[in-house]
Protein backbone atom coordinates (compact mmCIF):
# COMPACT_ATOMS: atom_id res chain seq x y z
CA UNK A 1 0.00 0.00 0.00
CA UNK A 2 1.16 3.81 -0.70
CA UNK A 3 3.01 5.54 2.14
CA UNK A 4 0.91 8.48 3.40
CA UNK A 5 2.87 11.63 2.97
CA UNK A 6 1.41 13.31 6.21
CA UNK A 7 3.09 13.66 9.57
CA UNK A 8 -0.64 14.90 10.95
CA UNK A 9 -4.10 13.42 10.32
CA UNK A 10 -5.25 16.59 11.13
CA UNK A 11 -3.32 18.48 8.27
CA UNK A 12 -4.50 15.87 5.50
CA UNK A 13 -8.06 16.53 6.58
CA UNK A 14 -7.60 20.43 6.21
CA UNK A 15 -5.94 19.78 2.70
CA UNK A 16 -9.00 16.91 1.69
CA UNK A 17 -11.38 20.11 3.45
CA UNK A 18 -9.74 22.43 1.79
CA UNK A 19 -9.76 20.54 -1.90
CA UNK A 20 -13.30 19.64 -1.52
CA UNK A 21 -14.66 23.33 -1.24
CA UNK A 22 -12.61 24.15 -3.96
CA UNK A 23 -14.25 21.20 -6.28
CA UNK A 24 -17.40 22.17 -4.86
CA UNK A 25 -17.11 25.93 -6.19
CA UNK A 26 -15.86 24.76 -8.98
CA UNK A 27 -18.59 22.07 -9.95
CA UNK A 28 -21.28 24.66 -8.95
CA UNK A 29 -19.66 27.51 -11.05
CA UNK A 30 -19.79 24.60 -14.13
CA UNK A 31 -23.28 23.73 -13.23
CA UNK A 32 -24.60 27.49 -13.41
CA UNK A 33 -22.64 28.17 -16.37
CA UNK A 34 -24.01 25.16 -18.12
CA UNK A 35 -27.72 26.05 -17.10
CA UNK A 36 -27.50 29.64 -18.30
CA UNK A 37 -26.18 28.43 -21.62
CA UNK A 38 -29.08 26.02 -21.82
CA UNK A 39 -31.33 28.99 -20.84
CA UNK A 40 -29.64 31.06 -23.59
CA UNK A 41 -29.71 28.43 -26.08
CA UNK A 42 -33.67 27.62 -25.79
CA UNK A 43 -35.12 31.04 -23.98
CA UNK A 44 -37.14 31.66 -20.65
CA UNK A 45 -39.52 34.27 -20.91
CA UNK A 46 -39.88 37.45 -23.24
CA UNK A 47 -38.86 39.71 -20.68
CA UNK A 48 -36.63 37.00 -19.17
CA UNK A 49 -33.22 36.12 -20.45
CA UNK A 50 -32.26 34.03 -23.55
CA UNK A 51 -33.38 34.26 -26.82
CA UNK A 52 -37.13 35.24 -27.68
CA UNK A 53 -38.75 32.44 -29.28
CA UNK A 54 -41.68 34.91 -30.19
CA UNK A 55 -41.64 36.27 -33.68
CA UNK A 56 -42.14 40.19 -33.90
CA UNK A 57 -45.45 41.90 -35.28
CA UNK A 58 -43.40 42.25 -38.69
CA UNK A 59 -42.74 38.51 -38.36
CA UNK A 60 -38.89 38.98 -39.06
CA UNK A 61 -36.19 37.88 -36.79
CA UNK A 62 -34.36 41.02 -34.51
CA UNK A 63 -30.95 40.32 -33.35
CA UNK A 64 -31.44 42.01 -30.38
CA UNK A 65 -33.98 39.04 -29.36
CA UNK A 66 -30.82 36.96 -29.05
CA UNK A 67 -29.05 38.92 -26.65
CA UNK A 68 -29.61 37.97 -22.73
CA UNK A 69 -32.20 40.66 -20.63
CA UNK A 70 -31.63 40.17 -17.52
CA UNK A 71 -33.77 43.04 -16.70
CA UNK A 72 -36.05 40.60 -14.53
CA UNK A 73 -33.72 39.73 -12.11
CA UNK A 74 -34.36 43.37 -10.96
CA UNK A 75 -37.88 42.89 -10.31
CA UNK A 76 -36.95 39.75 -8.02
CA UNK A 77 -38.43 40.30 -4.52
CA UNK A 78 -36.33 39.01 -1.44
CA UNK A 79 -37.70 35.92 -0.58
CA UNK A 80 -36.70 34.98 -3.76
CA UNK A 81 -33.29 35.56 -3.45
CA UNK A 82 -33.37 33.77 -0.27
CA UNK A 83 -34.72 31.19 -1.68
CA UNK A 84 -32.02 30.58 -4.74
CA UNK A 85 -29.03 31.94 -1.80
CA UNK A 86 -30.83 28.39 0.27
CA UNK A 87 -30.55 26.27 -2.86
CA UNK A 88 -26.79 27.70 -3.91
CA UNK A 89 -25.58 27.06 -0.33
CA UNK A 90 -27.25 23.59 -0.08
CA UNK A 91 -26.00 22.13 -3.49
CA UNK A 92 -22.67 23.91 -2.14
CA UNK A 93 -22.69 21.89 0.98
CA UNK A 94 -24.14 18.36 -0.90
CA UNK A 95 -21.34 18.35 -3.29
CA UNK A 96 -18.38 19.57 -0.54
CA UNK A 97 -19.75 16.35 1.72
CA UNK A 98 -19.16 14.55 -1.76
CA UNK A 99 -15.97 15.31 -2.51
CA UNK A 100 -14.99 14.91 1.43
CA UNK A 101 -16.00 11.35 1.47
CA UNK A 102 -14.84 10.18 -1.64
CA UNK A 103 -11.69 11.66 -0.85
CA UNK A 104 -11.11 10.51 2.66
CA UNK A 105 -12.71 6.70 1.74
CA UNK A 106 -8.85 5.39 1.89
CA UNK A 107 -9.15 6.73 5.68
CA UNK A 108 -12.21 5.56 6.47
CA UNK A 109 -11.21 1.71 4.83
CA UNK A 110 -7.93 1.85 7.19
CA UNK A 111 -9.76 2.94 10.34
CA UNK A 112 -12.66 0.04 9.54
CA UNK A 113 -10.09 -2.43 8.69
CA UNK A 114 -8.20 -1.61 12.26
CA UNK A 115 -11.42 -1.26 13.67
CA UNK A 116 -11.66 -5.08 12.96
CA UNK A 117 -8.22 -6.30 13.89
CA UNK A 118 -9.26 -4.60 17.50
CA UNK A 119 -12.49 -7.02 17.60
CA UNK A 120 -10.50 -9.68 16.15
CA UNK A 121 -8.30 -9.65 18.95
CA UNK A 122 -10.69 -8.33 21.28
CA UNK A 123 -12.33 -11.65 20.71
CA UNK A 124 -9.07 -14.12 21.44
CA UNK A 125 -7.26 -14.22 18.21
CA UNK A 126 -3.70 -13.09 19.36
CA UNK A 127 -2.09 -13.68 16.55
CA UNK A 128 -3.71 -10.98 14.61
CA UNK A 129 -1.54 -7.94 13.38
CA UNK A 130 -2.54 -4.75 11.84
CA UNK A 131 -0.21 -4.76 8.34
CA UNK A 132 -0.54 -3.26 4.91
CA UNK A 133 -0.85 0.47 6.50
CA UNK A 134 2.03 2.99 6.43
CA UNK A 135 1.12 5.83 7.77
CA UNK A 136 3.56 8.66 9.88
CA UNK A 137 0.33 10.23 11.19
CA UNK A 138 -1.88 9.16 14.58
CA UNK A 139 -3.51 6.58 12.69
CA UNK A 140 -0.23 5.34 12.22
CA UNK A 141 0.94 5.42 16.03
CA UNK A 142 -2.46 3.56 16.62
CA UNK A 143 -1.38 0.86 14.70
CA UNK A 144 2.12 0.71 15.95
CA UNK A 145 0.37 0.66 19.42
CA UNK A 146 -2.10 -2.20 19.16
CA UNK A 147 0.34 -4.22 17.61
CA UNK A 148 2.56 -4.26 20.30
CA UNK A 149 -0.54 -4.57 22.72
CA UNK A 150 -0.82 -7.45 21.22
CA UNK A 151 2.40 -8.47 21.41
CA UNK A 152 2.51 -8.00 25.07
CA UNK A 153 -0.65 -9.96 25.43
CA UNK A 154 0.55 -13.17 23.62
CA UNK A 155 4.10 -13.05 25.33
CA UNK A 156 1.97 -12.62 28.66
CA UNK A 157 -0.70 -15.26 27.23
CA UNK A 158 2.04 -17.60 26.82
CA UNK A 159 4.11 -16.83 30.04
CA UNK A 160 0.90 -18.01 31.73
CA UNK A 161 0.67 -21.20 29.53
CA UNK A 162 4.38 -21.75 29.76
CA UNK A 163 3.87 -20.85 33.75
CA UNK A 164 0.73 -23.24 34.66
CA UNK A 165 2.38 -25.98 32.66
CA UNK A 166 5.35 -25.49 34.60
CA UNK A 167 2.93 -25.82 37.54
CA UNK A 168 1.74 -29.02 36.26
CA UNK A 169 4.94 -30.26 35.72
CA UNK A 170 5.82 -29.52 39.35
CA UNK A 171 2.96 -31.45 41.01
CA UNK A 172 3.74 -34.14 39.31
CA UNK A 173 7.34 -34.37 40.05
CA UNK A 174 6.73 -33.50 43.84
CA UNK A 175 4.23 -36.33 44.22
CA UNK A 176 6.83 -38.84 41.88
CA UNK A 177 10.11 -37.45 43.78
CA UNK A 178 8.18 -37.48 47.39
CA UNK A 179 6.07 -40.54 47.27
CA UNK A 180 9.50 -42.87 46.18
CA UNK A 181 11.16 -42.13 49.21
CA UNK A 182 8.36 -42.24 51.52
CA UNK A 183 6.81 -45.70 50.57
CA UNK A 184 10.42 -46.59 51.41
CA UNK A 185 10.48 -44.92 54.54
CA UNK A 186 6.99 -46.68 55.76
CA UNK A 187 8.00 -49.61 54.50
CA UNK A 188 11.89 -50.40 56.62
CA UNK A 189 10.01 -48.07 59.44
CA UNK A 190 7.63 -51.49 59.26
CA UNK A 191 10.34 -53.79 59.12
CA UNK A 192 12.35 -51.83 61.97
CA UNK A 193 9.24 -52.07 63.81
CA UNK A 194 8.69 -56.30 63.39
CA UNK A 195 10.66 -56.81 67.24
CA UNK A 196 9.16 -60.75 66.61
CA UNK A 197 10.45 -61.34 62.86
CA UNK A 198 14.01 -59.67 63.14
CA UNK A 199 16.75 -59.30 65.16
CA UNK A 200 17.94 -55.63 66.73
CA UNK A 201 20.65 -55.47 64.77
CA UNK A 202 18.48 -55.89 61.45
CA UNK A 203 16.08 -53.34 63.13
CA UNK A 204 18.69 -51.08 63.74
CA UNK A 205 19.91 -51.49 59.82
CA UNK A 206 16.39 -50.98 58.53
CA UNK A 207 15.69 -47.35 61.18
CA UNK A 208 18.84 -46.27 59.33
CA UNK A 209 17.94 -46.77 55.77
CA UNK A 210 14.40 -45.48 56.93
CA UNK A 211 16.74 -42.18 58.01
CA UNK A 212 18.74 -41.93 55.09
CA UNK A 213 15.40 -42.02 52.64
CA UNK A 214 14.21 -39.12 55.14
CA UNK A 215 17.25 -37.15 54.64
CA UNK A 216 17.02 -37.82 51.07
CA UNK A 217 13.08 -36.52 51.23
CA UNK A 218 13.85 -33.28 53.21
CA UNK A 219 16.48 -32.40 50.88
CA UNK A 220 14.03 -32.66 48.03
CA UNK A 221 11.39 -30.50 49.85
CA UNK A 222 13.92 -27.77 50.60
CA UNK A 223 15.15 -27.69 46.71
CA UNK A 224 11.30 -27.35 46.00
CA UNK A 225 10.75 -24.34 48.67
CA UNK A 226 13.93 -22.82 47.70
CA UNK A 227 12.82 -23.03 43.77
CA UNK A 228 9.14 -21.55 44.82
CA UNK A 229 11.27 -18.65 46.74
CA UNK A 230 14.04 -18.08 43.80
CA UNK A 231 10.88 -17.66 41.20
CA UNK A 232 8.47 -16.13 43.35
CA UNK A 233 10.97 -13.57 44.10
CA UNK A 234 11.16 -13.67 47.70
CA UNK A 235 14.57 -14.49 47.97
CA UNK A 236 17.06 -10.99 47.03
CA UNK A 237 20.33 -10.87 47.50
CA UNK A 238 22.50 -9.98 50.44
CA UNK A 239 25.91 -9.05 49.52
CA UNK A 240 28.59 -8.89 51.87
CA UNK A 241 32.25 -9.14 51.54
CA UNK A 242 33.04 -12.92 51.92
CA UNK A 243 36.20 -14.72 50.57
CA UNK A 244 34.92 -16.88 47.78
CA UNK A 245 37.99 -19.30 47.69
CA UNK A 246 37.99 -20.04 51.41
CA UNK A 247 34.24 -20.52 50.60
CA UNK A 248 34.54 -22.80 47.80
CA UNK A 249 37.40 -24.67 49.63
CA UNK A 250 34.92 -24.93 52.82
CA UNK A 251 32.25 -26.79 50.24
CA UNK A 252 34.42 -29.01 48.75
CA UNK A 253 35.06 -30.19 52.15
CA UNK A 254 31.90 -30.49 53.44
CA UNK A 255 31.36 -33.36 50.66
CA UNK A 256 34.14 -35.20 51.63
CA UNK A 257 32.11 -37.90 53.09
CA UNK A 258 29.65 -37.92 50.18
CA UNK A 259 33.23 -38.57 48.23
CA UNK A 260 34.50 -41.59 49.75
CA UNK A 261 31.04 -42.88 49.81
CA UNK A 262 30.98 -42.61 46.35
CA UNK A 263 34.46 -44.00 46.16
CA UNK A 264 34.99 -40.97 44.26
CA UNK A 265 38.05 -39.28 43.71
CA UNK A 266 38.66 -35.31 44.36
CA UNK A 267 40.57 -32.48 43.71
CA UNK A 268 40.28 -28.70 44.25
CA UNK A 269 42.73 -26.34 42.17
CA UNK A 270 43.22 -22.26 41.92
CA UNK A 271 45.59 -20.04 40.33
CA UNK A 272 44.50 -17.46 43.82
CA UNK A 273 44.97 -18.06 47.37
CA UNK A 274 42.19 -15.39 48.51
CA UNK A 275 39.49 -13.48 47.04
CA UNK A 276 37.14 -11.32 48.22
CA UNK A 277 33.93 -10.46 46.20
CA UNK A 278 30.99 -9.05 47.10
CA UNK A 279 28.25 -11.79 47.05
CA UNK A 280 25.52 -13.56 48.77
CA UNK A 281 27.72 -16.04 50.41
CA UNK A 282 24.76 -18.59 51.20
CA UNK A 283 23.69 -18.35 47.63
CA UNK A 284 26.80 -18.79 45.96
CA UNK A 285 27.36 -21.68 48.39
CA UNK A 286 24.24 -23.35 47.41
CA UNK A 287 24.67 -22.88 43.92
CA UNK A 288 28.00 -24.66 44.46
CA UNK A 289 26.70 -27.39 46.34
CA UNK A 290 24.24 -27.86 43.35
CA UNK A 291 26.59 -28.49 40.65
CA UNK A 292 29.08 -30.79 43.34
CA UNK A 293 26.24 -32.88 44.10
CA UNK A 294 25.15 -33.04 40.40
CA UNK A 295 28.46 -34.11 39.90
CA UNK A 296 28.63 -36.87 41.92
CA UNK A 297 24.86 -37.98 41.04
CA UNK A 298 25.96 -38.30 37.61
CA UNK A 299 29.69 -38.89 37.48
CA UNK A 300 29.93 -42.45 39.46
CA UNK A 301 31.22 -44.10 36.55
CA UNK A 302 34.09 -41.72 36.41
CA UNK A 303 35.81 -41.93 39.46
CA UNK A 304 36.51 -38.44 39.84
CA UNK A 305 35.29 -34.64 40.39
CA UNK A 306 37.30 -32.12 39.41
CA UNK A 307 36.77 -28.60 41.41
CA UNK A 308 38.92 -25.30 39.80
CA UNK A 309 38.44 -21.89 40.76
CA UNK A 310 40.54 -19.59 38.14
CA UNK A 311 40.48 -15.61 38.26
CA UNK A 312 40.56 -13.64 35.37
CA UNK A 313 40.54 -9.94 34.76
CA UNK A 314 37.26 -9.46 35.45
CA UNK A 315 35.86 -12.33 36.20
CA UNK A 316 36.21 -15.76 38.56
CA UNK A 317 34.83 -19.04 37.58
CA UNK A 318 34.08 -22.30 39.69
CA UNK A 319 34.47 -25.24 37.48
CA UNK A 320 33.13 -28.51 38.31
CA UNK A 321 34.02 -31.57 35.92
CA UNK A 322 32.81 -35.07 36.19
CA UNK A 323 33.90 -38.15 34.21
CA UNK A 324 30.70 -39.77 34.01
CA UNK A 325 28.01 -40.28 30.72
CA UNK A 326 28.80 -37.81 28.09
CA UNK A 327 25.52 -35.62 27.89
CA UNK A 328 24.33 -35.49 24.19
CA UNK A 329 24.35 -32.53 22.22
CA UNK A 330 20.19 -31.88 22.18
CA UNK A 331 20.25 -32.24 25.85
CA UNK A 332 22.81 -29.67 26.50
CA UNK A 333 20.27 -27.09 24.85
CA UNK A 334 17.72 -27.86 27.81
CA UNK A 335 20.31 -29.08 30.60
CA UNK A 336 19.25 -25.71 32.89
CA UNK A 337 15.49 -25.80 32.26
CA UNK A 338 13.36 -26.99 35.09
CA UNK A 339 12.37 -30.87 35.62
CA UNK A 340 14.82 -31.62 32.84
CA UNK A 341 16.34 -34.90 32.85
CA UNK A 342 18.90 -36.26 31.01
CA UNK A 343 18.57 -39.83 31.07
CA UNK A 344 14.47 -39.67 30.17
CA UNK A 345 13.47 -41.26 33.88
CA UNK A 346 13.13 -41.06 37.29
CA UNK A 347 15.97 -42.83 38.53
CA UNK A 348 15.97 -44.20 41.88
CA UNK A 349 19.82 -43.48 41.84
CA UNK A 350 20.13 -40.59 40.85
CA UNK A 351 16.72 -38.83 42.21
CA UNK A 352 16.48 -35.02 42.69
CA UNK A 353 13.93 -32.85 41.13
CA UNK A 354 16.07 -31.83 38.03
CA UNK A 355 15.51 -28.32 39.46
CA UNK A 356 19.21 -28.20 41.19
CA UNK A 357 20.86 -26.89 37.84
CA UNK A 358 18.16 -24.27 37.20
CA UNK A 359 18.54 -22.79 40.44
CA UNK A 360 22.33 -22.35 40.17
CA UNK A 361 21.30 -20.89 37.28
CA UNK A 362 19.19 -17.95 38.50
CA UNK A 363 21.91 -17.88 41.22
CA UNK A 364 24.42 -17.07 39.00
CA UNK A 365 22.18 -14.44 37.35
CA UNK A 366 20.97 -12.65 40.04
CA UNK A 367 25.06 -11.97 41.00
CA UNK A 368 24.97 -10.81 37.01
CA UNK A 369 27.51 -14.07 36.19
CA UNK A 370 26.34 -16.90 33.54
CA UNK A 371 26.73 -20.64 33.98
CA UNK A 372 27.89 -22.89 31.31
CA UNK A 373 27.94 -26.56 30.93
CA UNK A 374 30.32 -28.35 28.23
CA UNK A 375 30.45 -31.91 27.77
CA UNK A 376 32.52 -34.77 25.93
CA UNK A 377 34.94 -37.47 25.67
CA UNK A 378 37.68 -35.33 28.31
CA UNK A 379 34.44 -35.11 30.66
CA UNK A 380 31.06 -32.94 31.52
CA UNK A 381 32.28 -29.56 33.46
CA UNK A 382 29.72 -27.01 34.32
CA UNK A 383 31.32 -23.24 34.60
CA UNK A 384 29.71 -20.58 37.03
CA UNK A 385 31.58 -16.91 35.98
CA UNK A 386 30.96 -14.18 38.01
CA UNK A 387 31.98 -10.57 37.47
CA UNK A 388 35.01 -9.40 39.87
CA UNK A 389 34.06 -6.05 41.05
CA UNK A 390 37.15 -4.15 42.91
CA UNK A 391 35.07 -1.31 43.94
CA UNK A 392 35.44 -0.80 47.98
CA UNK A 393 36.81 -4.83 47.89
CA UNK A 394 40.44 -5.65 49.04
CA UNK A 395 42.86 -6.76 46.14
CA UNK A 396 42.78 -10.44 46.35
CA UNK A 397 46.60 -11.91 47.34
CA UNK A 398 47.88 -14.78 45.09
CA UNK A 399 49.29 -17.86 46.29
CA UNK A 400 52.67 -17.81 46.95
CA UNK A 401 55.22 -20.49 45.11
Amino acid sequence: MKRSIYRSLRAELVVYAVISLMLALVTEFVMGFILAMIAHTFGVSKHGYGRNLFINKKNMYNPKDSLPDYSSIKHWNKDTLVVIMFIIIMIGFILFMFYFLLITRRITKDMGYISNCISNIAAGEMDVRITGINRDDEIGEIILQVNRMSDEIERLMKSEREALQANKDMIACVAHDLRTPLTSIIGYLQLATDTEKYALEERQKYACIAMRKAKRMQGLIEELFNYTKLMSGEISLHRSSIDIVKLVEQMTEEFYPLFMENRLEYSLKQNVYSLVMDVDGELIARAVSNLISNAVKYGKDGKAVYIELEKYERELQIRVTNFGLVIPEESLEHIFDKFYRVEGSRSSQTGGTGLGLNIAQEIAMLHGGTITVKSGTKGTCFTIALPIDNTGVPESRTKPE
